[in-house]
C-alpha cells in the first residue's frame, strides 16, 4: 500500500493524459491527481490549483512535472516550501508514473532514485536498437 499521493503537473492537457494513460494500463489509480497549466493561468492561479490538489500539507506527496524549468516545475518547486513531505521529480514520462503507482510504497531516497532511473531507462534510441538487432 502506497503511503503517498501522486500529483502530476504539466503544461496543458498533458497531466490529465498521463494519468488517464496510466489508468488505462494499470486500472483505477488511487490518490493520483493531475493539474494542467492552462493558457489563462498565471503562476499564482496555477499555484493555487496545485496546492488544492496536493491536499494535506503534512502528508507525503510525490509531484511529477513535465519540464525542469517550466512553469509547472517552478510553481511546484515553490509549493514544496509549504509541503514539507513533498518530493519533486521533473521530466515525467509514462514509465515513471506507472512505476510510482505500482512499485513504490514509500518516498525514501532509494525509491526516488529508482523512479529517476526508470525514467532514464524508458528513453531508448529505438532506431539504433533495431539496427543493432539487424546485424
Amino acid at each position: 500500500m502506497r503511503d503517498f499521493r501522486v500529483l502530476v503537473a504539466a503544461h496543458g492537457g498533458l497531466a490529465d493524459a498521463f494519468v488517464a494513460s496510466a489508468a488505462l494500463i494499470c486500472g483505477e489509480l488511487e490518490d493520483v491527481h493531475a493539474v494542467g497549466l492552462l493558457p489563462t493561468d498565471s503562476p499564482e492561479s496555477f499555484g493555487e490549483r496545485l496546492m488544492a490538489a496536493a491536499g494535506d500539507p503534512s502528508a507525503n506527496l510525490l509531484i511529477l512535472t513535465d519540464l525542469a524549468g517550466g512553469t509547472p516545475h517552478n510553481v511546484a518547486l515553490v509549493a514544496t516550501r509549504r509541503l514539507p513531505k513533498a518530493v519533486l521529480i521533473s521530466g515525467v514520462n509514462l514509465a515513471v508514473l506507472i512505476e510510482a503507482v505500482t512499485s513504490i510504497d514509500t518516498l525514501d531516497g532509494e525509491s526516488v532514485e529508482r523512479l529517476v532511473a526508470s525514467g532514464r531507462e524508458a528513453l531508448v534510441d529505438a532506431g539504433r536498437l533495431f539496427a543493432a538487432r539487424q546485424r
